[in-house]
């Protein structure tokens, strides 16, 4: 599994921001949420330098990382949970949101599934994990 992290450019956008974080057992809450919360204390506004994002994709990074030659393809069978903080960088983490995603496969991508978002008030790494993992049993790949 890979917990992705994205970061808004100065100019707006959100790209992913480095490496994704690797997971080997997804079935174990506390590493997975070990590693959301890393990515989480990543994430930042207005850090990523400015981006032609029509001459070099957003995802071009990841897909080379992944072995992809495209979205298209890597989507394939692939359940997505997007996890976002309401606070900064290196913050302790106060409101956590989670919501698993419908996977719209190339057209429509990853898109929150209406009613199935869970709100945490200051979780531990172990129950955002836990989070992550009912929100993974409800995505669609």
């Amino acid at each position: 599994m890979f917990v992705v992290t994205y970061s808004k450019t100065v100019d707006g956008h959100r790209l992913i921001d480095g490496t994704p974080v690797v997971v080997s057992d997804a079935s174990d809450a506390a590493p997975l949420g070990e590693a959301v919360v890393t990515g989480l204390q990543r994430s930042s506004e207005g850090k990523l330098p400015a981006r032609d994002t029509g001459a070099f994709p957003p995802d071009a990074d990841f897909l080379a990382w992944v072995g992809a030659p495209s979205f298209a393809h890597y989507s394939k069978g692939v359940r997505s949970v997007s996890v976002w903080a309401a606070n900064g960088q290196g913050e302790d983490l106060t409101s956590v949101e989670v919501t698993p995603e419908a996977n719209g496969g190339p057209r429509k991508g990853f898109t929150p599934m209406d009613g199935e978002l869970e709100t945490l008030q200051s979780p531990s790494a172990m129950e955002l994990g836990q989070a992550v993992q009912a929100a993974l049993r409800t995505a669609t790949a």
